[in-house]
C-alpha cells in the first residue's frame, strides 16, 4: 500500500479552504451555524458536491471537540449511523488508516470506506482529515457500497477557554446508483 501522508502544506490548504467563501453558495445561514456547498464538474446530474458546515460551540473548548471527533471509540456514543469503525494500523505519530462504515436511510444501501487520517493539533487551532485509500486486507463488502473521500475532515479553533468554533468540509463521493424509487422522484 503506498499513500500519501499530508505534510505541513495540505494542512494549511486545508485551514484556507475551511475559511474561504470564495466559489462556495451559501445554504443555509443562523447564528450559530453557516453551511455552504460547492459543485465540482461541469454536468450536475453526475457532478460531486463539497459541503462546509461552521458552528459556534458556546462552552465547549477546543481541546474537548477534538478529543471527541478524534476518539474512534467515543464515536460510538455520539454517531447514531457508526456501523463498526477501527484503526487498521498507524503510519507516524499523527496518521493512521482505518475503517468506517455507516447506515444510510432506506432505500439507500449503507456505506463504508478505508481512510487515511491525519491531525495536527497548532496551538488554538486543531485539524483532522482524511482521505480514501485502498487496503488488499480490506475489500470492498458484499453488503456495502464502498465509498470515497476526496477529502474531508474538521477545523476546530478556539475562541477562549470554552467556546470553539468547529468547521467541517466534505468532499465525497458517495458511489453507487441511487434507487429506481428516488430517481421517478
Amino acid at each position: 500500500m503506498s499513500v500519501l501522508i499530508p505534510d505541513d502544506r495540505a494542512f494549511s490548504s486545508f485551514k484556507e479552504e475551511c475559511g474561504s467563501e470564495e466559489g462556495w453558495s451559501l445554504t443555509y445561514n443562523k447564528p450559530d451555524m453557516t453551511v455552504w456547498t460547492q459543485t465540482i464538474g461541469g454536468d450536475e446530474e453526475k457532478s460531486l458536491h463539497k459541503i462546509k458546515c461552521r458552528m459556534a460551540c458556546k462552552d465547549v473548548p477546543a481541546e474537548t471537540m477534538y478529543d471527541v471527533l478524534h476518539d474512534i471509540e467515543y464515536r460510538r456514543k455520539w454517531d447514531a449511523n457508526v456501523i463498526e469503525t477501527f484503526d487498521i494500523g498507524k503510519l507516524t505519530v499523527n496518521a493512521d488508516v482505518g475503517y468506517y462504515s455507516w447506515k444510510c436511510p432506506k432505500p439507500l444501501r449503507n456505506r463504508d470506506v478505508i481512510t487515511l487520517r491525519s491531525w495536527l493539533p497548532t496551538g488554538s487551532d486543531y485539524i483532522i482529515m482524511n482521505y480514501s485509500v485502498k487496503h488488499a486486507k480490506y475489500p470492498p463488502k458484499k453488503d456495502m457500497v464502498r465509498a470515497v473521500s476526496i477529502q474531508t475532515g474538521y477545523l476546530i479553533q478556539s475562541h477562549g477557554p470554552n467556546h470553539c468554533t468547529l468547521t467541517y468540509l466534505a468532499h465525497v463521493d458517495p458511489k453507487g446508483e441511487p434507487p429506481t424509487i428516488l430517481l421517478a422522484c
